[in-house]
C-alpha cells in the first residue's frame, strides 16, 4: 500500500468510510488528524471505501476505517511486530481471539462531559468547576461570540502571544493549532472567541465528532488572564452548544498527571476506552 500525507480534500473521503458508530474516536475523524500530521508523522493509504492511518509517532497503524473486508485483508497482511491503536474494547477482544497481543491505553482513552452540566443548567460538575466560573464571572466583565472570519486576526494575533509567552514555549500543540486557524473552515471547525473589557482575549475551537457528541480541540488565552479562563470558556462553549449536543468530548490526557487532573475537575460522565493490539 502507498500511504502519503492527507490534504485537505480528503475530508470528505475520510469521513465518509468512518462510521462513527464503530469507530467513535475522535483521534480517527479528520480534524484531528489532519491538524496532528505533522506533529505525528500521520500518512494515509486505502481506496473509495477504505483507509488506513500509518503514525511515526506511536511506531503503529491506526485502527482501519471502511469496507469491513478490506479492513480484515488489511490486517491479515501485517506481519509479527505490528501494533494497531485506537481499537475500542469489542475490536480488541476480537483480535485477541485471533492471537494478538492486547492492552488498554488509558493515555489515549477520551473524557466525555454533559453539555448541560458544563453549562450548568443540570447534572453534576465538581464544585472546584462551579466555583471558578462563578468567580470569574464576577471579576472580569465580559462577551463571547461565534468565532468567523473576521475573528481570525485575533487568533492568529493570540497565537503569536503566546508563543512568545516563556510559559507556553514548550507546547506541542503550536503547530496543530496553527493547521486549525489556518485552515478553519475546510476542516468544519466551530469556536468561540472571548473578549474582556480590558481587551483580553482566550478561545476554543472544535467540530462535530458524531451527531450527539462535539469534540473541543483546543483552547488558549491571553497571558494576563488566570488559569480558570480555559474552564470558563468550556463553560460558555457548553451554553452556545447545549440543545444541540448532548456530549462534549475532550479528547485524552496523553498520560500526563497534570492534564489528568485537570480534565476530572470538568466531571466527565464516560471515557471512551482505547485500547492497542500487537501481532506476535
Amino acid at each position: 500500500m502507498e500511504f502519503r500525507a492527507l490534504r485537505p480534500e480528503d475530508r470528505a473521503w475520510i469521513t465518509a468510510c468512518r462510521d462513527t458508530r464503530v469507530h467513535p474516536f475522535t483521534s480517527l475523524s479528520f480534524p484531528s488528524l489532519f491538524a496532528w500530521t505533522a506533529e505525528y508523522g500521520l500518512t494515509a493509504a486505502g481506496d473509495s471505501d477504505f483507509f488506513v492511518i500509518r503514525s511515526e509517532h506511536d511506531g503503529a497503524y491506526y485502527c482501519p476505517c471502511g469496507d469491513e473486508g478490506k479492513c480484515r485483508a488489511f490486517l491479515d497482511s501485517l506481519t509479527g511486530g505490528a501494533k494497531l491503536v485506537y481499537l475500542t474494547k469489542e475490536q480488541a477482544d476480537e483480535l485477541a481471539g485471533r492471537g494478538w497481543l492486547v492492552r488498554h491505553r488509558a493515555d489515549l482513552s477520551e473524557y466525555i462531559l454533559s453539555t448541560a452540566a458544563e453549562a450548568l443548567r443540570e447534572g453534576h460538575v465538581s464544585k472546584s468547576f462551579r466555583d471558578k466560573c462563578r468567580h470569574f464571572k464576577k471579576q472580569f466583565s465580559y462577551s463571547v461570540r461565534p468565532v468567523g472570519a473576521a475573528e481570525m486576526p485575533i487568533l492568529r494575533r493570540s497565537l503569536l502571544a503566546l508563543w512568545d509567552d516563556p510559559k507556553e514555549r514548550n507546547f506541542g500543540d503550536y503547530s496543530v493549532l496553527h493547521r486549525e486557524i489556518e485552515h478553519f473552515d475546510r476542516l468544519g471547525l466551530r469556536g468561540l472567541l472571548m473578549e474582556t473589557a480590558e481587551g483580553e482575549h482566550a478561545f476554543v475551537l472544535g467540530y462535530e465528532n458524531t451527531a450527539d457528541c462535539f469534540t473541543v480541540t483546543i483552547g488558549k488565552h491571553s497571558p494576563g488572564l488566570p488559569t480558570e479562563t480555559s474552564m470558563v470558556i468550556v463553560h460558555e462553549l457548553a451554553r452556545t452548544l447545549d440543545g444541540e449536543y448532548p456530549y462534549l468530548n475532550l479528547e485524552e490526557d496523553l498520560g500526563l498527571e497534570g492534564l489528568r487532573r485537570a480534565k476530572e475537575l470538568y466531571s466527565p460522565v464516560d471515557r471512551l476506552e482505547v485500547y492497542e493490539a500487537s501481532k506476535p
